[in-house]
């Protein structure tokens, strides 16, 4: 089983989205996914999930709430993928989801305001073992300048961590396409259809690139 953890300092990064991305991404590709929801107060990916569910969007994705690592553990089992999302907050239980996951996604928008507190947190997580290996950081709802983008890439590159080759637009279209239980690459416009393509592709190959069940995800 694989793990992948989506965490932050701060929430309205894009936590949620992506953890969907990805889970549709993998159960496209045949993998039994379960999402781990541990933000109880929004529940973001359980609703969503019901949603997917009563509007009949094929393949299905379980999607379940938690609060500790020993009930994920319990259910987990038999799952290829198992993606959690965590709180809008940075605390021991997301340090503890970190060390039991195979790659950590670390969302965050071009802004310093949001660099910040990411690289923060990742060096955080990075000071705990081995964890700095597994960290990913992902821009994430971009807007169109470029300037913006390449400053942002700059900052990661110089704290020493890696980031996505492929960036999560800002784009209203795909929270309409949420609300309907889909995402990613299950856009029904052409462009958002192929930027959730196009990231999909990105951390799944995340995932190709781990040194267990490297065949699962090829």
């Amino acid at each position: 089983m694989i793990v992948a953890s989506f965490v932050g300092q701060k929430g309205g990064v894009g936590k949620s989205a992506l953890a969907r991305v990805l889970a549709v991404a993998a159960a496209h590709n045949g993998r039994k996914v379960l999402i781990g929801d541990y933000d109880l107060e929004q529940l973001t990916c359980v609703e969503w999930g019901a949603t997917r569910l009563k509007n009949g969007i094929e393949p299905e994705v379980e999607v379940r709430p938690f609060k500790s690592i020993k009930k994920l553990r319990k259910t987990a089992d038999g799952f290829d993928l198992v993606v959690v999302d965590t709180r809008g907050l940075a605390d021991e239980l997301t340090e503890e989801i970190s060390k039991q996951s195979n790659v950590i996604f670390l969302p965050t928008g071009t802004s310093l305001d949001d660099l910040r507190p990411t690289i923060g947190l990742a060096k955080r997580l990075a000071r705990q073992g081995e964890n700095g290996s597994k960290i990913v950081i992902i821009l994430s709802k971009t807007g169109r300048s470029e300037r913006m983008v390449e400053h942002a890439q700059a900052y990661i590159d110089n704290a020493g961590f890696e980031y996505l080759d492929a960036m999560w637009p800002q784009r209203d279209g795909f929270q309409t396409e949420f609300d309907f239980g889909r995402a990613g690459s299950e856009a029904s416009n052409p462009y958002l259809k192929q930027a959730g393509l196009h990231i999909e592709k990105a951390m799944m190959a995340c995932l190709c690139d781990l040194p267990i069940r490297l065949h699962e995800f090829s």
